[in-house]
């Protein structure tokens, strides 16, 4: 795990050094073991190690015997040795057991095309110094982050914005990604809420050359609709998903470093926790985290699994006025993301950190087997739709009555891309409330272009899998996990696993009211039956109380005093009233948009305070 940054000038003016250190300098918390730079022209690449494999010798930027290609590389290849080995029978040789390695060989030989052979969480720049050619590309689901900045022909890069903001990019809001914000909590790519930085798509590699040629081609999407498989037999599709499963928590547990577990105490953390000490000789080192007060605390399950597999556990609780540390902890974000979990989440890997250097994680777990209350109404409404219209009108009534949740009282359940507006409805209002007629004028639209064929169960999961998983959930765990200098793997989101849940039919993940059916068949062979069949839990933190406690001056001046201030995209008077709504009692005044407004103005105040010092060596 590292962090990587560079520019390229096509028309070849040369690259500043200086500009390139300041890039570097913002990602040192991702790589704190070695870096390296290269500057060839109009050409820079800057790296950050944090060492994972090949101790020794895995530095970066690295070049091929020939000296032609260079990459920078953040992420891990869980398959690179299966692929090594097929070079090997061609006669290459490599010097090292690195998967930067693998990969750069691999780019050598096949181009972009062997980006479609690889398992893993990737993000990389390679450069061709005799085609003069830079290519970008990121790993299929996105777990690995990389931002673009385009200005005057030339293309900046990094794994984190902040490097990009180092480089110069402005840091003016976009007023549509703003309102896109208070409406979901989160930013959906391509757009971040800075209007002249990007995301890189997942799935997706770019060629620019000095020759003025671009190239973006998508190397990878899911199975569609039509290859899902209809018929399945069902305890053969139960012993394939424990086999991938097991394989999947093997490769990912590959480190020449020591490496534990995210233990919630849910069927997801739970089951990785089990695969993993079958394929451990040690003790696993598992962490979890507790709350005092009146927060979800699932700490009492994980250490259900911890005493049943016999890992070494740790529980790090967190204080009742945890919510009072945001302000120190927001720089753990390089995008704003209104979820409280930031908090807890770095807490945990700043203390995982001080025994082991990864961790795996349950990541995935809910968008792929269908773990939300929105799937289970969704594969519903998908049954219901496939009865006699006579009988369905019938039936919709008594499925309103047995499901739980505010899902089932809208069936029938519409495609996904309905289901976000409708979902952002509430609070598209409230933000339109506080926003400045121009800011308020754009639309949520653009970004559902992509998705308008996504319906029933399978088009739900996919949609999730690629917007909220992706642009939140996953950018929440790697920029926590990195701010700790801290690597997150997460095998269920290992492709082998997607493409196969992906080729299933519904009936085999939601039934009878219950989401991750067949995940649970599995896990009834590895955990105790009441973590297996224990319904869905989070993490759980009273945001809405924090914001009406008067007590709170953090959240009274980051919405009347803070950066949000001096945006001119927010009616100043419409934010106290609303705060003052808030802690009157007032129904109107939406509670998590104010909570995504303090976390906005807390996150611009971060971005704009001076750089840390240090300077990375060459």
């Amino acid at each position: 795990m590292c962090g990587i940054a560079g520019l390229f000038d096509p028309k070849g003016s040369p690259c500043l050094e200086s500009e390139l250190t300041a890039m570097q300098r913002a990602l040192l918390h991702r790589g704190p073991d070695d870096s390296g730079r290269v500057i060839d022209g109009g050409l820079g690449l800057a790296f950050q190690r944090l060492s994972i494999l090949d101790l020794e010798r895995g530095h970066q930027p690295m070049a091929t015997p020939d000296g032609r290609f260079t990459i920078v590389f953040n992420g891990e290849i869980y398959n690179h040795l299966e692929l090594r080995k097929e070079m090997q029978a061609d006669g290459r040789r490599f010097a090292t057991h690195s998967d930067t390695e693998t990969l750069l060989a691999g780019f050598s030989r096949e181009g972009p095309e062997f980006f479609k052979k690889l398992n893993g969480m990737f993000a990389c720049a390679i450069w061709d110094s005799k085609e003069r050619a830079l290519t970008l590309a990121r790993d299929p689901l996105g777990i690995k982050p990389l931002y673009l900045w385009r200005s005057g022909g030339r293309l900046h890069f990094a794994s984190e914005l902040r490097s990009l903001l180092a480089a110069g990019a402005p840091d003016a809001l976009s007023p549509a990604a703003v309102l896109d914000y208070l409406a979901y909590g989160y930013v959906h790519a391509p757009s971040t809420v800075l209007a002249a930085i990007e995301k890189f798509p997942p799935g997706h590699w770019l060629s620019v050359s000095a020759r003025g040629a671009q190239n973006s081609v998508r190397f990878w999407s899911l199975p569609e609709a039509k290859t899902q498989a209809r018929v399945v037999d069902e305890r053969k599709a139960q012993e394939e998903l424990g086999s991938l499963l097991r394989d999947a928590v093997r490769d990912q547990m590959l480190s020449d470093v020591p490496v534990g577990v995210f233990l919630s105490g849910g069927i997801d953390s739970s089951v990785v926790t089990a695969l993993m000490t079958r394929a451990s000789k040690t003790p696993v080192e598992s962490y979890s985290i507790g709350f005092d007060g009146d927060s979800v605390d699932e700490t009492a399950y994980a250490e259900i699994v911890s005493r049943h597999l016999g890992t070494r556990h740790e529980t790090i609780r967190l204080p009742a006025d945890i919510l009072d540390a945001l302000p120190d902890m927001i720089a753990c974000l390089d995008e704003p993301v209104a979820d409280a979990a930031i908090l807890p989440t770095w807490r945990l890997s700043v203390s995982a950190r001080r025994r082991v250097k990864v961790v795996l994680t349950g990541e995935g777990g809910d968008e792929l087997f269908g773990g939300y209350g929105r799937h289970k109404a969704a594969y519903v409404t998908e049954t219901l739709d496939k009865l006699p219209s006579w009988l369905r009108a019938a039936a919709a009534p008594a499925a309103r009555r047995l499901g739980s949740g505010t899902y089932f009282k809208s069936l029938p359940l519409k495609g996904a891309p309905s289901w976000a507006l409708a979902e952002s409805g509430p609070r598209l209002k409230a933000a339109l409330g506080v926003l400045v007629p121009e800011a308020a004028a754009g639309g949520l639209t653009p970004w559902l272009a992509g998705y308008e064929g996504l319906s029933g169960l399978n088009g739900m999961l996919a949609f999730d899998l690629q917007t909220s998983m992706a642009d939140q959930l996953l950018m929440k765990v790697d920029k926590t996990t990195m701010r700790a200098s801290l690597e997150a793997r997460m095998p269920l989101l290992d492709l082998r696993l997607v493409d196969f849940m992906f080729r299933l039919p519904p009936a085999l993940k939601v039934r009878l009211f219950r989401g991750k059916y067949l995940l649970r068949r599995v896990a009834a062979g590895l955990l105790p039956r009441e973590i297996v069949a224990r319904r869905k839990h989070g993490f759980i933190l009273r945001t809405g109380s924090w914001l009406r406690s008067p007590k709170n001056a953090i959240a009274a001046d980051a919405l009347t005093g803070g950066a949000l201030a001096v945006t001119g995209l927010f009616r100043r008077g419409a934010l106290e009233s609303g705060l003052k709504g808030l802690r009157g009692g007032s129904s109107r005044a939406d509670p998590d948009v104010y909570f995504r407004l303090v976390v906005l103005s807390l996150w611009l105040s971060a971005i704009r305070a001076p750089a840390p010092a240090g300077t990375p060596s060459a």
